[in-house]
């Protein structure tokens, strides 16, 4: 192997190892922010809970939560709300780094109910509700 080859070969393997650390430093990046929106979902849940006796349930789902989809810079907060006073609701909402979508379940198809409910995450559940 000549010098240029063996020059060439060098650039190309700290190129790719350069590339692989950028790769695995957004990777733990966007699993942080994975996780502080996790919580910040869970964080508001309770409030919501806390502010609306007629809240029924709240569920987390989408790209936050499943954890097999794909998770970028941008995924916002999914959460489904069943009971509540929906317009209350939307006003009890913090000011985030994350836009946060709030879905009534109960007025969407039938497919995306069951979708949320069999792989979405109960971020608050009101026992004293009958």
């Amino acid at each position: 192997m000549d010098s240029s080859t063996q020059v060439d070969r060098t650039l190309v393997e700290a190129a790719a190892r350069r590339l692989a650390q950028k790769q695995h430093d957004r990777e733990r990046r966007l699993g942080a922010r994975r996780e502080r929106a996790r919580r910040l979902a869970a964080e508001i849940a309770a409030h919501l809970g806390s502010t609306d006796s007629s809240l029924e349930r709240v569920i987390g789902f989408g790209s936050t939560f499943e954890t097999w989809r794909s998770y970028h810079e941008n995924s916002d907060i999914d959460l489904a709300i069943i009971g509540g006073n929906w317009s209350a609701l939307w006003r009890e909402l913090p000011p985030s780094e994350f836009q946060i979508s709030l879905v009534e379940l109960p007025l969407q198809n039938q497919e995306f109910i069951d979708h949320v409910q069999s792989v979405g995450v109960t971020l608050y559940e009101n026992c004293r509700h009958d």
